[in-house]
């Protein structure tokens, strides 16, 4: 199978079917929290899908990026309806033909979003029916396929970051919660472009990547003239939080999109000023997002680029690997103050990582033991409330980085770092 070629997506669902889809696993009740918890690691949020959630396919390798990206953004629509299905299938047969149902629905999501989408044909394809998997094909194409028209990375995930907004108002569609999706999609493009903007004016000063990052953002938004218009001139008249209506970002993740869009904008260059952290501040603020929560939000972002540190190789050089650490460091070492009562306790119920720590106090440990010390400090830091839903760097979160972060009350009396 290869997302390259015709028919690849009953290809895949073939694949797929054998895997059934275990919500349960992530021991999460709130549907927002665990949509995010899932599609956070793949990349789609940041405009840089990567990973598909949990399933990997054995010849991923040998696909283009714009095949695993078709594949990233399959599973996540498919995950999106799945947390608004009220009963999933229990056989093979009737996973198939979900996963089949569900993504031929992709195509006719979109033919809701745009009418005149099913009266085109589509690249070099005849046009299909409108619930055929070929019209779902060409369509996922379509909406990967389209180009920045500056030529910046920068501009390019953020012309990519808005396919997130297209999986979690799939899942809304398909649980028929509004009678107009496409107007309540809009109108969150709408107060996403404005944001960006006063995101853009935080310091005063429009850098060229973010002047790049918000037309290429307005470019890819597919908004009527009027509303292009508006958008236009909130970014060159300037405009602040105090004039945005936030009200349309009206659930959790909503508002948790708007302020992750901000901070990319935020780093587009290199810097986070005094006066560009105070906005992020009081962003949180009026979207009812704690400190701490925004701190979390830095971390998953953080997190994203060290654990794909190869792969989101356009980053690179917008922040050194060594600055990024050290940042996340003291994000993760403030987060965990707050939350030292309960590491202790856990470290306390722990019998096998306590007696490694007791060890560690007089003599050296070898190369297994220190791993399963790192291992189960790893694991208490995501039994964390604040890092439930996230996914932390563990392959950069070395022992001595954990000993290092970790407030020194938490371990036995007597131990040394």
């Amino acid at each position: 199978m290869n997302p390259a070629e015709k028919g690849w997506l009953k290809e895949y669902i073939k694949f797929r079917s054998p895997f059934p889809i275990d919500l349960n696993q992530y021991q999460i009740q709130d549907q927002d929290n665990l949509l995010y918890k899932i599609i956070q690691p793949t990349g789609l949020i940041y405009g840089h899908p990567i990973h598909a959630p949990g399933l990997r396919h054995p010849k991923e390798q040998r696909w283009n990026s714009l095949g695993k990206m078709k594949i990233v953004l399959l599973e996540s629509f498919i995950h999106s309806a799945s947390l608004k299905q009220s009963n999933l299938p229990e056989s093979e047969n009737d996973w198939q033909d979900y996963y089949l149902e569900t993504s031929q629905s992709i195509g006719q999501f979109y033919s809701v979003l745009d009418p005149k989408i099913n009266k085109k044909k589509l690249f070099f394809f005849s046009k299909p029916k409108l619930d055929d998997s070929r019209f779902t094909e060409q369509v996922l194409h379509r909406r990967l396929f389209l180009k920045s028209r500056w030529d910046n990375y920068w501009a390019s995930l953020f012309q990519n970051s808005l396919l997130f907004l297209d999986t979690y108002y799939f899942g809304e569609w398909r649980a028929e919660k509004f009678s107009n999706i496409k107007w309540h999609k809009d109108a969150m493009k709408m107060l996403l472009l404005k944001v960006i903007a006063a995101a853009a004016h935080a310091n005063q000063i429009i850098e060229r990547e973010e002047r790049n990052m918000f037309f290429t953002f307005l470019s890819s938004s597919n908004l009527s003239k009027d509303q292009s218009k508006i958008a236009k001139e909130a970014f060159r008249d300037g405009i602040t939080l105090d004039q945005i209506d936030l009200r349309q970002a009206d659930t959790w993740l909503l508002k948790k999109y708007v302020l992750e869009l901000a901070i990319l904008m935020i780093w587009a260059d290199k810097v986070v000023s005094i006066e560009e952290r105070a906005f992020l501040t009081r962003l949180a603020q009026r979207l009812n997002i704690s400190e701490e929560e925004l701190d979390i939000s830095l971390i998953a972002i953080e997190s994203f680029v060290i654990e794909n540190w190869k792969e989101v190789y356009f980053l690179q050089n917008k922040h050194s690997f060594q600055v990024i650490s050290e940042t996340i460091l003291q994000r993760i070492t403030f987060v965990l103050q707050s939350h030292k009562e309960s590491i202790a306790q856990e470290i306390k119920e722990r019998k096998e990582l306590l007696n490694l720590l007791e060890k560690y106090k007089s003599e050296s440990l070898n190369a297994e033991e220190k791993e399963k010390m790192r291992v189960q400090l790893i694991d208490i830091l995501k039994s964390i409330p604040a890092f439930v839903i996230i996914a932390l760097p563990s392959s950069f979160l070395t022992l001595p980085l954990l000993l290092k972060v970790l407030p020194k009350s938490v371990f036995p009396s007597g131990f040394l770092i």
